[in-house]
């Protein structure tokens, strides 16, 4: 369950890249909050395929809403291929902003553009939003494992393995991981996982 004074700021992100035309996946901790355990959280990680002529009508959008968008800054993110912001600041809440290349996605960004997967994110109306899939998220949560040790990330895919069951493709993530030098640690969770099964 999200909560409600983020679950606002949430929608209106969504629905602005939707009114906008724009692929966009969702993932990082509100994916894995829909897809395994629910936690809170004040931001949200979103990858957009957007193309330099749509950088205006994209910042224009948000700042629209009150947000903090800033249209250098952003072009500046792309061209680096870096992550950029959009900032509620009243309340504290951020959209994490990774922009693909519409024209030269890597191999990755491909592979999780064919597996976007449209889900409910709030019940009380049905509105929907489109996410990673959830083998994808488990690849990004061992990435960023890997790369500070932090255990929420562990604690995250264990539960999307719980609430997902057999449904995940463990081949696809086992190779992803061992792509990113997770392999081993995805290898403990599985046998873990495993184990722990009636």
């Amino acid at each position: 369950m999200i909560e409600p004074e983020f679950n606002r700021f949430l929608r209106s992100v969504i629905e602005t890249l939707e009114q906008l035309g724009l692929t966009y996946g969702i993932g990082g901790s509100v994916a894995s909050s829909l897809y395994g355990e629910a936690r809170s959280t004040l931001d949200v990680d979103i990858s957009v395929v957007l193309p330099l002529d749509r950088v205006l009508a994209f910042t224009q959008a948000f700042q629209a809403l009150g947000y903090y968008a800033f249209l250098d800054a952003i072009l500046d993110a792309i061209v680096a291929h870096q992550p950029f912001n959009i900032i509620d600041a009243q309340r504290g809440y951020k959209a994490d902003i990774f922009p693909v290349d519409s024209d030269a996605p890597t191999p990755q960004e491909r592979e999780i553009l064919s597996r976007l997967q449209r889900h409910v994110y709030d019940e009380s109306d049905g509105a929907a939003a489109v996410l990673y899939s959830p083998e994808d998220v488990i690849v990004y949560k061992l990435k960023y494992y890997i790369l500070g040790r932090i255990p929420k990330h562990l604690r995250d895919i264990g539960a999307i393995m719980t609430a997902q069951g057999d449904a995940l493709d463990h081949d696809y993530i086992a190779h992803w991981a061992g792509r990113l030098g997770a392999g081993d640690v995805w290898a403990e969770l599985l046998t873990a996982y495993n184990s722990a099964r009636p």
